[in-house]
């Protein structure tokens, strides 16, 4: 076998190209209109340095910036994460001090909400239980990097995350309804937000947000839930195959054909009472952005499409950074000398970099690296799909895009329906990296603007 793979490649090129911490270049100019209309989009400016720099581990950066982001929909409250922070930095910045300190910040929120539960405070309890489920979101993704990296520890931390979301949701109404959404022969978890006034004589607009890779129910809260209600909308929240629940308690894998999933959650939504079934609109973020526009290739009762970002080929990275050797023995089939070929690498693979691989291709199941690679490679969207888009449709394309650099700009110029928009975020506005994680104000704002200008009720 040629093209051994040595400490150089594995270490730099899985590191920086797999794992996508912040170590991608830019994607979209740092100033810019912030909505392209039918023009191709400017080129590409260079990208400016991390003006949010809470740790030196781009990783753990990265993570930090969502909470802090969250504060905006009382997700998380800016003191109570930077100090914990001050606590990480203590004990050295490692990622089991971040679960570890994030485990007992989470637990001390919830804590604190079932003391205003039992004094009847709701509005207390339910802001102390959404930020307890935030903070318990933190140690369930490091989950793997703990000495105990199972599925089982895993499944233990999201029933508890998923607990501290529930009570939230317990304390704030009939609004926030748990669903079962059938799907097979089984069912996907949900639950439904409705906008005050809906019902059988006020059927409401409806946004389907649909989670990626590695992201919570609490994770979506902020990234469209909220804003959802702000706007007189209901907005549904639910987990598919190889997310939350399905993935740790149950064991359901990634599908790439993930109209299958889309199209009976359409389904269980234009027969609720509180939906208006000709206005259903379809939200992905983060790996959620390639699966939504799989499905709305195939799913043509939808109203309206947001991708965040454009994805359009998830396996890049890593094909981008495995070594060529491996490629060819994953497109020829020959797994015993590719899962050969990847046992020899992981003895350079420091404990950094088993858990990142671990987390990332986690989604994919439990069979060997060729079994999840081979899955992996299948998460592509090709130019005839993107075509077959009929729904109004808007790409985000955030600048300094980490994981789908230049994606975006592609996937907004392969489509071919008349009502499209390429909406750019730009460090200027602090709204750089994917899934603009310190500014989702701003990106909910732009959304929902151009859903309510662009929606088209179908049938």
């Amino acid at each position: 076998m040629t093209d051994r793979p040595t400490s150089g490649v594995s270490r730099r090129g899985l590191l920086t190209g797999l794992l996508a911490g912040g170590a991608a270049a830019a994607a979209a100019p740092l100033v810019a209109p912030a909505i392209a209309g039918a023009a191709d989009p400017p080129r590409p400016t260079p990208a400016t340095p991390n003006a949010f720099t809470f740790f030196s581990d781009p990783d753990l950066n990265f993570q930090a910036l969502f909470m802090v982001g969250a504060s905006g929909y009382g997700a998380a409250e800016a003191g109570e994460v930077l100090t914990t922070f001050d606590r990480v930095h203590e004990r050295g910045d490692s990622y089991v001090a971040f679960y570890e300190e994030f485990l007992r910040e989470g637990r001390r929120l919830r804590e604190l909400g079932d003391r205003w539960r039992a004094r009847g405070q709701r509005a207390s309890a339910k802001s102390a239980y959404l930020r307890s489920a935030m903070y318990l979101d933190q140690p369930l993704f490091y989950a793997l990097a703990t000495s105990r990296p199972t599925r089982a520890h895993e499944g233990a931390l999201y029933r508890e995350m998923e607990r501290s979301w529930a009570l939230a949701a317990s304390q704030a109404g009939p609004s926030w309804k748990q669903v079962k959404i059938p799907y097979g022969s089984t069912t996907l978890p949900g639950w439904l937000l409705t906008a005050d006034g809906a019902g059988r004589r006020s059927r409401r607009p409806t946004i389907i947000l649909n989670n990626g890779s590695d992201a919570q129910n609490i994770d979506m809260w902020v990234y469209g839930g909220a804003a959802a209600l702000e706007r007189g909308w209901n907005a549904l929240i639910f987990e598919g195959p190889g997310q939350g629940a399905n993935l740790f308690l149950r064991n359901i894998v990634f599908r790439p054909d993930w109209e299958q999933v889309i199209t009976p959650v359409v389904d269980f939504l234009r027969a609720r009472p509180e939906v208006d079934r000709r206005r259903i609109a379809l939200a992905g973020q983060s790996f959620g952005g390639y699966l939504v526009q799989r499905a709305a290739a195939y799913e043509h009762r939808l109203a309206g499409v947001v991708a965040d970002p454009g994805a359009i080929d998830c396996f890049v990275s890593w094909s981008s950074s495995l070594p060529r050797a491996m490629l060819e023995l994953l497109a020829a089939g020959r797994k015993a000398e590719f899962d050969g070929y990847w046992a020899e690498a992981q003895k350079e693979f420091s404990p950094q970099m088993r858990f990142q691989l671990a987390k990332r291709s986690e989604i994919y199941g439990s069979g060997s690296f060729y079994d999840r690679m081979k899955l992996a490679s299948q998460f592509r969207l090709t130019p005839a799909e993107s075509r077959r888009i009929t729904s109004p449709t808007a790409i985000l394309s955030p600048a300094q895009e980490q994981f789908f650099p230049g994606q975006p700009e592609e996937a907004y110029k392969r489509l071919t329906v008349k009502r499209k928009a390429l909406i750019r975020f730009t460090a200027a506005e602090g709204a750089q990296f994917h899934c603009e994680p310190m500014a989702p104000q701003l990106r909910n704002e732009r959304v929902y603007d151009w859903l309510e200008r662009n929606l088209q009720p179908t049938k």
